[in-house]
């Protein structure tokens, strides 16, 4: 939770963390009426928000299903390098 706090701050983003899967599913679908969404995530329970976002960043240490659900990876669990991508 810190991390997503402290990041999305320095970018100025809006953020959330500590979500179900179904909820990170929902809250993606509902952004996605309005904007283009970024999700990342490390999990199989962030498999499905992955999928559906317009862009899924895995963590590079994540789970071998977040890995292939994503479309980019981060080679080192760094969530800062998201603003490289």
């Amino acid at each position: 939770r810190r991390t997503a706090q402290a990041i999305a701050g320095k970018l100025d983003i809006e953020w959330e963390s500590e979500l179900l899967p179904q909820d990170k599913l929902r809250l993606v679908n509902d952004l996605k009426r309005d904007a283009k969404v970024a999700m990342v995530g490390d999990g199989i329970n962030d498999a499905p928000a992955l999928a559906t976002a317009d862009v899924g960043i895995a963590m590079g240490g994540g789970t071998d299903v977040a890995l292939e659900t994503a479309d980019a990876a981060l080679l080192k669990s760094r969530v800062t390098d998201v603003a490289h991508l």
